[in-house]
């Protein structure tokens, strides 16, 4: 668990990246939100096949996805594939999508579902999908040393000092950001911009407080985002 910018997005990315390095692995990103039963098993569906279908969705029934689905699913264990299907916002899914996703998730085979739930939309998630989850992935705030750290490591790569931060500017900045690394990198990259506009030597506590205070679109809204993952 975690709030909102904690690096849901970026560590789905991150993982799918990854996984394109792993033999015998094959993985797919889908965002729930707005989508339709049979646009989320064509997705799937074109998932196992390595190939997707010129058909307009509005064409290929549920049932007919599911049955190819099936089939698929049992030609990838043969050859020894694991598919693994990353569905973002869950809690924002249509009651329709869900229950695709019921169907879906008691298919044949060995394959993993990755699901990212808010923990607000949790009750939104019927329980039998719920329970189907093993494992859970916390993602928190950082502490005052992780960018301090990540500071240190980073800005030299990319061809500057390592002390460009004051620490009084990164005390503050993890304060303003509350240790969420979203919220801390914007005005990060926001006074790293003015600073080199005003050909200042140091970006200072002074330098972020009036970064938040003039570009800051309010007080952060606390979401906590619940990843759930789910082993068939």
């Amino acid at each position: 668990k975690g709030p909102r910018g904690t690096g849901k997005s970026s560590f789905f990315r991150y993982f799918l990246n990854r996984c394109s390095y792993v033999p015998r692995q094959v993985a797919g990103l889908l965002d729930l939100g707005g989508i339709t039963p049979e646009l989320l098993a064509r997705r799937f569906r074109d998932l196992l096949s390595g190939d997707s279908t010129d058909e307009p969705t509005e064409t290929l029934s549920l049932g007919r996805q599911i049955h190819e689905i099936d089939e698929l699913l049992l030609a990838n264990n043969a050859f020894g594939r694991h598919p693994i299907l990353l569905l973002d916002n869950a809690d924002r899914a249509s009651e329709d999508v869900v229950s695709a996703l019921g169907i879906l998730l008691r298919r044949p085979g060995s394959w993993t579902a990755i699901l990212a739930v808010e923990e607000a939309g949790v009750v939104d998630v019927p329980r039998r999908i719920l329970d189907e989850c093993e494992m859970r992935l916390a993602l928190s705030a950082w502490d005052l040393g992780l960018p301090a750290e990540f500071m240190e490591t980073a800005l030299p790569k990319y061809g500057t000092r390592d002390d460009l931060f004051s620490a009084q500017g990164i005390t503050r900045m993890h304060e303003l950001g509350e240790g969420i690394p979203k919220r801390m990198f914007s005005l990060a990259d926001t006074a790293l911009a003015i600073g080199a506009a005003r050909q200042m030597d140091c970006i200072d506590a002074d330098l972020i407080d009036q970064v938040y205070e003039e570009f800051s679109p309010g007080p952060p809204v606390h979401e906590i985002q619940e990843f759930e993952y789910v082993e068939k």
